[in-house]
């Protein structure tokens, strides 16, 4: 019996979790580079970028720009993406206080 995992970064951010799916995994598997090989130039393991693109976690900031780095961004897809994800991080920060105010019974 296998049992599936709560996702809960998809479902507590999921502007963040469709921006990283589409403009730094994707671009990984577009490029063809493998898991493996982007966590070497990273530093970080195979199973943290495998976890990362799995949804169980959000990545740290220092991280993704490390990741922009070795996925060869250019200055203008750099700019483009931190507009992005600002605006990703305030849709979710304001979904989450909706949440919030849902379970106090506020709303």
């Amino acid at each position: 019996m296998k049992l599936l995992k709560s996702n809960n970064t998809c479902r507590n951010h999921p502007h963040m979790t469709q921006l990283l799916e589409s403009e730094i995994y994707g671009k990984r598997r577009n490029m063809g580079i493998s898991q493996y090989a982007l966590a070497e130039v990273v530093g970080v393991t195979r199973n943290c970028i495998q976890q990362l693109e799995c949804h169980e976690h959000l990545p740290r900031a220092e991280t993704v720009f490390d990741m922009m780095q070795a996925l060869g961004f250019d200055e203008d897809e750099i700019v483009t993406f931190l507009r992005k994800y600002l605006n990703a991080y305030y849709k979710d920060k304001a979904l989450q206080r909706e949440r919030e105010k849902e379970l106090a019974g506020i709303v």
